[in-house]
């Protein structure tokens, strides 16, 4: 795997330490303000959501889906404003428990998320982020 830029380490430990602990100051902090993101959570209804107000309406849908979630960051690669991640969600809905592996890919400058989508295979990431495998 090519070497992650410190940039990118400092968001991914950020934003998923965040996520873990419910902190959304903190996950807004590595978030631009004109960020632009899709959801599998909100997948069906096809929406992008758009700056802080819209990782507000996600974080809101994903606390009202989910009793508890737990969001583990298993690969991250890239450099140069483009990033490439491996995650394991982790939720209950409902009292069963529901695990998801993802592919999420992302754009980045100045230490904030602009962009971000998530995938089900990692081709579609990599081609979504730009990101040749062993080339980051």
């Amino acid at each position: 795997m090519p070497p992650l830029s410190e940039e990118l380490r400092a968001i991914a430990d950020t934003a998923f330490g965040a996520l873990n602990a419910g902190d959304l100051d903190s996950f807004l902090s590595v978030v631009s303000e004109d960020a632009e993101f899709t959801s599998m959570i909100a997948e069906v209804e096809g929406q992008t959501y758009r700056g802080h107000e819209g990782v507000r309406a996600w974080w809101n849908t994903v606390a009202g889906t989910f009793q508890s979630v737990r969001w583990e960051l298993l690969e991250v690669e890239g450099s140069g404003g483009r990033g490439l991640a491996r995650l394991r969600a982790v939720g209950e809905v409902g009292g069963i428990e529901v695990e998801q592996t993802v592919w999420q890919a992302a754009r980045y400058q100045r230490g904030k998320l602009d962009w971000w989508a998530f995938f089900r295979a990692e081709s579609d990431a990599r081609e979504a982020a730009g990101i040749v495998r062993g080339q980051a």
